[in-house]
């Protein structure tokens, strides 16, 4: 079989006509429905706005302290904790000047941790550790120590559901009869941290 004889068969096969077009792209497929509904995620991923202010990766997290003894707590009185120095604060969220507080930029569920250190403690006596949402009790701890007379450290966390501009407080009580217990100073005695899990 000649050369050109070879080609004028491949040129003239149906197989030719029908393989070449889905080859070459030439082929039209109908879309159907689930096709509209791909398209339509994959258009929405390209060219969706990241918002990164509401965005659950964004940095909504605070750290804040104690720095500087707060003297002579009142006996059985719920007292703020002047919490007045900052770890870290990313989105400026912790208002470590007047209120002490850190206001939740978005609604979820925030991971808090805290601890109060309390001073110069008295023997056999109730020393409490609560942090407040709205003013409100949100999540509390306790502890007793029967000899201790030196420093005593209350702590604890949860998790708290939290709407936009709800705020988180840090509070503390003692039952030791006196007025000469302190909350001790310290980035790592007296604190709390705050961090957005999940929205």
């Amino acid at each position: 079989m000649s050369i050109i004889n070879f080609v004028c068969d491949i040129i003239s096969s149906p197989w030719l006509w029908l393989v070449a077009p889905l080859l070459l792209g030439w082929v039209w497929i109908p879309k159907t429905a689930a096709d509209d509904v791909l398209c339509s995620h994959i258009n929405e991923l390209q060219t969706k706005k990241v918002d990164t202010d509401h965005s659950i990766f964004a940095n909504y997290k605070a750290r804040a302290w104690l720095d500087g003894v707060q003297e002579d707590i009142a006996n059985n009185t719920w007292t703020k904790v002047g919490l007045n120095a900052e770890t870290y604060d990313p989105g400026g969220h912790f208002d470590h000047a007047t209120n002490y507080r850190f206001t939740a930029p978005v609604a979820g569920f925030y991971l808090i941790c805290y601890e109060i250190r309390f001073g110069s403690v008295v023997a056999d006596k109730k020393y409490d550790c609560r942090v407040y949402k709205n003013n409100a009790d949100a999540v509390s701890n306790q502890a007793q120590h029967s000899s201790n007379t030196d420093n005593l450290g209350v702590s604890g966390a949860d998790v708290v559901e939290l709407a936009a501009a709800d705020f988180i407080e840090l509070w503390g009580r003692h039952t030791a009869g006196v007025g000469t217990i302190d909350f001790a100073s310290g980035e790592t005695t007296t604190y709390m941290t705050v961090h957005l899990l999940s929205i």
